[in-house]
């Protein structure tokens, strides 16, 4: 299934990633919407199966950005609200997310 098939209702996409990110082990799409903050990845070859994760934007308590390494620097964000996500990536892509859950956040 696509992705806008498990967006609700007059939901609007906000920001989404150009790369894939790291969260647990495995790689996926970001995607901000006004109202979620969603992960999403498409997996197997031949039988597909959707591997999604979701928080709501108003139960998130908690946001950090930090930057680590000398020659393959990467980024990563915390992002607290029920439970607690670390997401890793290149710098390049996580710096703007970032600053869009900011702005976000602060509208929610």
């Amino acid at each position: 299934m696509p992705l806008q098939d498990f967006l609700i209702p007059l939901e609007n996409i906000k920001f989404q990633s150009k790369t894939l990110i790291r969260y647990a082990g495995k790689k996926y799409k970001v995607v901000i919407t006004d109202k979620r903050f969603i992960l999403y990845a498409q997996r197997g070859h031949f039988l597909k199966s959707d591997d999604i994760i979701s928080e709501r934007l108003d139960r998130l308590n908690g946001l950090e950005y930090s930057e680590k390494g000398l020659m393959f620097r990467e980024a990563r964000i915390s992002i607290q609200g029920t439970t607690k996500m670390n997401v890793h990536g290149p710098i390049s892509e996580l710096k703007p997310l970032f600053h869009t859950m900011e702005s976000i956040i602060k509208n929610v």
